[in-house]
């Protein structure tokens, strides 16, 4: 066939760009749980997040050893020699040393200083870290439920360009039949529907090439890896009261309870400003062997209890500073509250307006595809038949694209809602 119908019907199969050029390497599939496992495993902003987690609870353990007692052994020994008497210094034990014949000195101590009473600073060190560590766990959760739906978004962008494509190229291949039984009078028709098809086919290409991409940007895998995913465009209707919707965004939000705790660090910032001017108890006890000479003999021991009275100047403007940004935190409390709840309403009216429209599609779509399966068993194999496809394959086109739109509709609300479950029930 020599026609210029024929030659656009050519391209339409022979205009495949880079992506044949990658089809002799292996395929690697996917299916969503897949992607999910892939997406979290690989993602470097949740690994971060997770290293977070690690660094809070070492800072637990570090509050924890304040409860403990100093303990320590220390020996030294000392050449001198000596006019007058003197002490060493407390690096080396502050012992006394007379002038002697004997040059040299040798020591030997036992030491332990326990914290009786700090005004309340390491329980509330400890408190500190311990929001600080849930604050880390609440950001983990929030990194991966985003990660969660940018993955969702990405894998169904890249289905839906996949099956773009599959039905642009099924309608093409009717291209063959019907431009044998098209008059010179319906030439320019025919042209025209099928550059149409060529421009529809380059871009299903285009868009299936470009979601790709994103796809595995999405899993941080390396760009130029073939892929594809298994799925289809499935979906249900969901009804969930958006009242219940913002009670639980209210509870299950990470980021909100990530600044409930940071409600509660600001709140023992203030405590630990505070105990700044609050008197300390201190407990010491210390035993030690000295002489000139080996064994040692001479002993020593002291147990002491010390009060300290601190005297703190900056104490009050440290106080309001700490006051200050307690009050900071409310209002960024109170905004992102807001923000959430205006996530949840914009998530729940986006699913309620693509569940209309989906349904509305499907009905119009399903009325096409009848109407074209009698026009075929009419025997009608020519321009009409071409003509009809291409309306079939619009209502195709926009029946799969508002599915799309309905199932990332509902992960977004997930996502704002704070669930890593479906909505079916509640999370």
């Amino acid at each position: 066939m020599s026609s210029p119908l024929r030659r656009a019907a050519l391209a339409v199969f022979l205009s495949i760009p880079a992506a044949a050029a990658s089809a002799e390497l292996p395929t690697e599939t996917y299916a969503l749980d897949d992607a999910l496992l892939m997406a979290t495993r690989n993602s470097a902003a949740l690994q971060s997040a997770e290293q977070d987690i690690t660094i809070a609870q070492q800072r637990v353990k570090e509050a924890v050893s304040l409860f403990y007692p100093d303990v320590g052994l220390q020996a030294s020994a000392t050449r001198f020699e000596a006019r007058y008497p003197f002490a060493l210094r407390p690096e080396f034990g502050s012992n006394i040393l007379y002038p002697s014949a004997r040059k040299e000195f040798y020591s030997g101590q036992g030491y332990l200083t326990l914290s009786l009473y700090e005004g309340r600073r390491h329980i509330n060190t400890l408190r500190l870290a311990r929001a600080s560590l849930k604050q880390a766990q609440s950001k983990f959760e929030a990194a991966k439920l985003d990660i969660i739906v940018e993955t969702k978004r990405a894998f169904y962008r890249l289905i839906l360009a996949q099956e773009l494509l599959a039905a642009t190229e099924a309608v093409a291949g009717r291209l063959e039949e019907i431009a044998d039984r098209s008059d010179a009078a319906q030439t320019l028709e025919a042209e025209s529907l099928a550059a149409d098809l060529r421009a529809a086919s380059a871009d299903a290409r285009h868009r299936l090439e470009q979601s790709r991409l994103d796809f595995l940007m999405r899993l941080n895998r390396e760009l130029d890896t073939a892929v594809r995913v298994e799925g289809r465009l499935e979906t249900e209707p969901l009804d969930v009261d958006l009242r219940k919707l913002v009670v639980w965004a209210t509870e299950l939000r990470p980021e909100l309870q990530s600044e409930t705790y940071r409600a509660q660090m600001d709140a023992i910032s203030v405590n630990l400003a505070l105990g700044r001017r609050t008197p300390s108890i201190l407990l010491g006890v210390d035993y030690g062997v000295v002489d000139s000479e080996f064994p040692l003999r001479q002993n020593n021991w002291d147990a002491s209890v010390a009060v300290r009275i601190p005297f703190s100047f900056g104490f009050w403007p440290q106080h309001r500073q700490k006051l200050a940004e307690q009050r900071q935190g409310e209002i960024k409390r109170a905004e992102l509250r807001d923000q959430v709840h205006l996530e949840v309403r914009k998530a729940h009216q986006d699913l309620r307006y693509w569940q209309g429209e989906w349904t509305r599609r499907e009905g119009e779509l399903r009325r096409m595809q009848e109407l074209f399966q009698k026009l075929q068993s009419n025997g009608i194999a020519s321009l009409a038949g071409l003509r009809a496809a291409t309306r079939v394959l619009a209502a195709n086109k926009r029946c799969l694209e508002a599915r799309q739109e309905h199932i990332l509709a509902r992960a977004q609300l997930e996502r704002a809602v704070g669930s890593a479950r479906p909505l079916n029930g509640e999370p």
